[in-house]
């Protein structure tokens, strides 16, 4: 096998000769004169589903915010760049993918639920996005059709690793009803599976990963290149790339070593070279890894994820706007897209995201401003996607409640709106800043929060030992006074509250399970919990926990029909779960959570309904 790394790619001047001599003979490739119009190639993005059954597994809740994140830059490029006729002298910009125009304002209020027409009869970006959540015959049906009808250049999957053997078939079928096209995978699977380490110029790739899974033959070589760090600058440098050399014909493949030659002239024609990220080109004998290390960005840099998307989701949980039985039409948003804490078990941890794209504390008012233009583009509710809420930065918190209640008072907005975030048991209960938390959770209730998501994870005091969450240890008290206490504050300003448990974390047994669905049960009981989530917690590469339980190869690409208990929680296989349940305690859990925590019990069918279903 021939793998190899590129020299890193940093601003530096470009080599205009060189870059020139490439977008002259694109033009003589193409046809073009002076005069005449740019060409524009067909694209299409898809988010990978984690399910395969509508009637009993968990599908993800909300619109697919990683996916619209990293398609910002490349659709920004492509809908702002003028119609007009092409210049005098060759641009980086004659040749562009074509995700369509931004849709209008009455677009954007009407559009909401899942997706109706194909891909190739829509001309917004919004229309771009093939977006199933179940992967079944009905929605591969559906994929092939949108391949025929459009015949995409690119396409480009975004999957989580539970969903990365479902984004191998995906790929495979855009080989097969789209020859020539080039498939690109992104998204977390590819972040927790290919880590370019600096320091010593290596690439450490997982062997779940999908160079490894197509290296050594597990699958076919159905992608062509991997993204894997900052999405949105790595999508849009690669696009670039594709766009210097691809060929004229449109069944003609383009060459994956040329796309690999050009990142380096495209990423120095730069004016800003922004983003850390990786591009890994699957090449017939092995692979080449083109590390990049720009200016670091800041979300308030990068335009809106729903700039160019409608917003689809409802969410149950919000009601106050009254315009669905599914709930109100909810924006999904991030200040943070990493957490600061290291629980061992966590894909969101900072230790697997290391450089995380955030809202700086001093960027309230514009995430603000940004959750305001979602009410005007049709958005009746929020919910904040944070790991935890502004980094559990409370004084970030407060001033962001005060900006968006001053946004709303400036422009009298009276509209029903509410809102929901995530925090933690031990960030609610920060002693040393009492004062602050009660006057956040007080303008949070101000501001339109109604509801916060907590991970409580086990009430199990020998399970919670071993987690590694943020666990102040000026907080002496007992996990489950804790727990008991963080609720109750947080109820006592008027605020809902929802928990995710976690089962099969260091030191479970089925004791442990028992106490846990009990004292759960005990707090739903005192109406300090209006829903429970039950989980198992499912390995994920490059988590902790999976390196100390000795997971160094989790199968998540080989096409495996699940069943129960293990589709009645989310992203549970049984190659990949904790390996301290049996499969007897998976149907305890299912079973006896149902029966002590009632209609409180997050279900598959109400996941679906936050999911717009």
């Amino acid at each position: 096998m021939s793998n190899t790394i590129r020299a890193l790619l940093e601003p530096c001047p470009p080599d205009t000769g060189e870059l020139d001599r490439r977008l002259s003979g694109r033009r003589r490739r193409f046809g073009f004169v002076p005069g005449g119009a740019a060409h524009r190639f067909p694209v299409m993005a898809a988010l990978v589903p984690v399910a395969t059954s509508r009637g009993g597994e968990v599908a993800y809740p909300g619109d697919p915010m990683c996916l619209y994140a990293a398609l910002t830059l490349t659709i920004q490029r492509s809908a702002t760049a003028p119609d007009a006729l092409l210049a005098r002298e060759p641009s980086l910009d004659d040749v562009l993918p074509d995700w369509g125009h931004y849709p209008d304002d009455d677009y954007r209020r009407a559009e909401h639920g899942y997706r109706t027409t194909l891909i190739a009869d829509n001309p917004t970006t919004d229309g771009h996005v093939f977006d199933p959540r179940v992967w079944d015959d009905p929605a591969r049906e559906q994929f092939v059709a949108e391949l025929i009808a459009l015949r995409p250049r690119v396409v480009l999957l975004s999957a989580v690793s539970a969903g990365h053997r479902y984004a191998l078939e995906m790929a495979a079928l855009a080989k097969t009803h789209s020859p020539g096209c080039v498939v690109v995978i992104g998204g977390r699977h590819a972040d927790e599976t290919v880590r370019y380490q600096r320091a010593s110029h290596t690439l450490d790739l997982s062997w779940s990963s999908t160079v490894a899974v197509i290296g050594d033959g597990r699958s076919e070589r159905v992608i062509d290149f991997v993204v894997a760090g900052d999405g949105a600058p790595g999508l849009d440098l690669l696009l670039q790339a594709v766009s210097l050399v691809l060929p004229a014909e449109a069944e003609e493949c383009v060459d994956t070593a040329a796309v690999l030659d050009a990142l380096p002239l495209v990423a120095g024609a730069q004016p800003d070279l922004t983003g850390a990220f990786t591009v890994v080109g699957i090449l017939p004998d092995g692979y080449t890894a083109v590390p990049v290390q720009g200016r670091r960005l800041s979300s308030a840099e990068l335009p809106s994820p729903y700039e160019a998307f409608s917003v689809r989701a409802r969410f149950g949980i919000f009601t106050r706007a009254d315009s669905s039985a599914l709930g109100s039409r909810t924006a999904h948003m991030l200040t943070l897209d990493a957490c600061p804490f290291k629980c061992t078990f966590c894909s969101e941890s900072i230790q697997v995201s290391q450089r995380p794209t955030r809202f700086a504390v001093t960027e309230t008012e514009h995430a603000a401003e940004r959750l305001g233009q979602m009410m005007d583009w049709g958005a009746e509710a929020a919910f904040f996607d944070d790991p935890v809420f502004w980094g559990g930065n409370w004084r970030a918190i407060n001033n962001f409640c005060r900006d968006f209640e001053a946004l709303r008072a400036a422009r009298g907005d009276e509209r029903p709106f509410e809102w929901g975030a995530q925090l933690t048991v031990d960030v609610v209960l920060n002693r040393a800043k009492s004062d602050e938390v009660a006057e956040g959770l007080d303008r949070m209730a101000r501001a339109g929060c109604s509801y916060i998501y907590i991970g409580i994870e086990s009430m199990a005091q020998r399970v919670m030992a071993h987690v590694g969450k943020n666990l102040l240890r000026r907080n002496p008290e007992t996990w489950v006074s804790k727990v008991r206490e963080a609720l109750d504050t947080i109820r006592s300003h008027g605020i809902r509250v929802g928990s995710s448990v976690l089962f099969g974390l260091d030191g479970e047994n089925r004791e442990t399970i028992q106490e846990t669905i009990e004292e759960i049960g005990r707090l739903i009981d005192d109406k300090l919990l209006i829903m429970a989530s039950p989980n198992i917690l499912t390995y994920h590469p490059g988590t902790a926990i999976t390196a100390q339980h000795g997971q160094d190869r989790l199968d998540y690409h080989s096409r495996k029909d699940n069943r129960p208990p293990f589709t009645y929680f989310e992203e549970a296989y049984p190659e990949v779960i904790s390996k301290l349940l049996t499969e007897d305690d998976i149907w305890y859990i299912h079973e006896a959570a149902a029966k002590r925590w009632g209609s409180v019990r997050n279900s598959a069918a109400e996941s679906l309904t936050e999911a717009g279903a």
